[in-house]
């Protein structure tokens, strides 16, 4: 296919097929070289069966290769190509929720926590969130129904849970301590491990003394599973007006984890194999920082490393007054800084 009509600058190409519709958007500092490209032999199969079906090229022009990378990421939310995938996924954390400010509040899951509650989290998929929420409840006896409050109590039958223990049953009456026992797993949620876990620890204890092994054998395994599960409430970042970026990395790991902050709240995150995966992924990732819609906020939310196996080192890197331009190079030398360093 005829490419000599493409110019030798920066901008953004697009892959029409022969219906007029969008296969594919790119960008590149030459527009006519990286075309080029795409019809020479190559070994990657994407490739192959998307060069046989380009019927038509366009391009658009831009000043430098920032502002193309911007071009790119717009055409693609637009149009979104079916073979360009890694700009089309959003990602969409879920949060544990309380809404402290009603008489019996409850613990739910949202994925864009009101301005009145206070969120734990994140968590990458509702699925993680759901299965921390039926840890919590089985170990403080709080409901997993995942109801807002319960200021109005129910008529109707109460539920299983209620009948075994496992929960205090606020739908139905008063439960007394029912509010302490919230603030025990939400101390627990704001990786205030020790504080939460002293009590759990005193009724096993207490259990084993009254010779209660079967109850000791479940405080136990609650234990065991809250331990797990407080890797996900590692850590807390405050920054409330900031623009952050938290770089993480095990001491035996080779792999990073790229955590993006604004205003407290988790917009974006990236997990790399190995540092060299940087040069390939970060277009993506940057574009992730900046091409958010902005989201409801929370007065404070604790936030986790979303991993349990790289959490030994990190470093905090303030974005709040880098400019969109500066950012590729902002976030190169912070990275080549942490991985230099001994």
């Amino acid at each position: 296919m005829d490419t000599s009509f493409l110019p030798a600058t920066p901008g953004c190409y697009i892959f029409r097929d022969s219906e007029g519709d969008f296969l594919y958007v790119g960008k590149s500092k030459n527009l006519r070289s990286r075309v080029r490209s795409y019809f020479n032999k190559s070994d990657d199969p994407k490739v192959r069966k998307l060069a046989k079906l380009i019927a038509g090229i366009e391009y658009r022009q831009a000043a430098n290769e920032i502002e193309a990378l911007y071009l790119e990421h717009s055409l693609i939310k637009t149009y979104r190509p079916p073979f360009n995938l890694q700009m089309k996924k959003d990602f969409h954390p879920h949060y544990i929720c309380i809404d402290w400010a009603r008489a019996k509040p409850g613990l739910y899951i949202s994925d864009k926590p009101g301005p009145g509650a206070t969120s734990y989290g994140s968590f990458s998929s509702a699925y993680d969130a759901r299965d921390a929420l039926t840890v919590i409840s089985r170990a403080w006896q709080a409901p997993s129904c995942e109801a807002p409050h319960f200021d109005n109590p129910s008529t109707g039958r109460s539920c299983l849970n209620m009948h075994i223990g496992r929960c205090m049953g606020p739908c139905r009456q008063d439960p007394q301590g029912y509010r302490d026992k919230l603030t025990q797993a939400a101390a627990f949620m704001q990786g205030r491990n020790k504080q939460a876990l002293s009590s759990l620890n005193k009724d096993m204890n207490q259990a084993v003394q009254a010779m209660d092994f079967e109850k000791a054998a479940k405080l136990r395994d609650v234990l065991s599973g809250l331990k797990y599960l407080g890797k996900r409430f590692a850590y807390r970042v405050p920054f409330q007006g900031k623009r952050i970026c938290v770089i993480v990395k095990g001491y035996n790991e080779p792999g990073l984890m790229l955590l993006y902050y604004k205003n407290s709240q988790l917009r974006h995150k990236l997990r790399l194999e190995c540092p060299e995966d940087w040069h390939g992924k970060r277009d993506g990732f940057i574009l992730g920082l900046v091409g958010k819609a902005e989201a409801g906020g929370c007065e404070y939310l604790y936030t986790s490393t979303a991993t349990g196996e790289i959490r030994a080192r990190k470093i905090y890197v303030d974005l709040t007054k880098t400019s969109k331009a500066n950012l590729p190079k902002r976030l190169d030398k912070a990275i080549n800084r942490f991985i230099n360093k001994k």
